[in-house]
């Protein structure tokens, strides 16, 4: 039997050499594989960045001709008229109570109350509302609603809450009619905007 021979000082440097290399080559990969990956990471957010400058580039180029149109609109005379003509909410809220009175008593409803909102400012303008219960007939709501809502300045009947009751009356002789008739209670905001100064 002959004894192994330990491997000699050139046979450990070209392992040593060779497994450094090794080493080396899987270092390289990582760290390329980090590099690719940044790269990739950055160059989607370039391409998102660049996106998002093209789209507030579109924005900024139709800004000049939306600023015309609405400059056109507020100097339009008969936008003006869509506005209530009062100058201060609550001289618009009285107004507007004189406005509900009037469309009830034409369309042959009762007027149980009405009350002042509070106003609310919406952008260049204020809005003024009351609140109204009224009662009446099926037709009668009809014409009240469509009065509000048909005629210049602009009105905007909202939260409409309508309570149906049948009512038999007494004819003459005491006795109750065989028919009976529809009463509606009706509650509902009316309201209008004021244009604030400047606006």
């Amino acid at each position: 039997m002959t004894a192994a021979t330990s491997p000699g000082w050139g046979q450990r440097l070209g392992a040593l050499a060779l497994l450094l290399l090794v080493m080396a080559g899987a270092f390289y990969l990582l760290v390329d594989q980090i590099l690719i990956a940044r790269y990739r990471f950055y160059q989607e957010r370039l391409e998102q960045q660049q996106g998002r400058l093209g789209q507030l580039e579109r924005m900024a180029a139709s800004r000049e001709p939306i600023q015309q149109v609405i400059a056109s609109i507020q100097q339009d005379r008969n936008i003006s008229a869509q506005y209530l003509p009062q100058s201060a909410p609550p001289l618009a809220a009285a107004g507007l109570q004189q406005r509900v009175k009037a469309a009830v008593e034409a369309a042959g409803g009762t007027l149980h109350s009405t009350q002042a909102l509070p106003p609310v400012e919406e952008g260049n303008a204020m809005k003024v509302g009351v609140n109204a219960t009224v009662s009446g007939d099926t037709e009668s709501l009809q014409k009240i609603l469509y009065d509000l809502e048909s005629q210049t300045p602009l009105l905007f009947v909202d939260n409409l809450d309508v309570s149906v009751r049948e009512i038999r009356q007494r004819l003459p002789n005491g006795r109750l009619a065989s028919y009976s008739r529809v009463q509606l209670t009706v509650q509902f905001e009316v309201s209008g905007y004021l244009r604030k100064e400047g606006g």
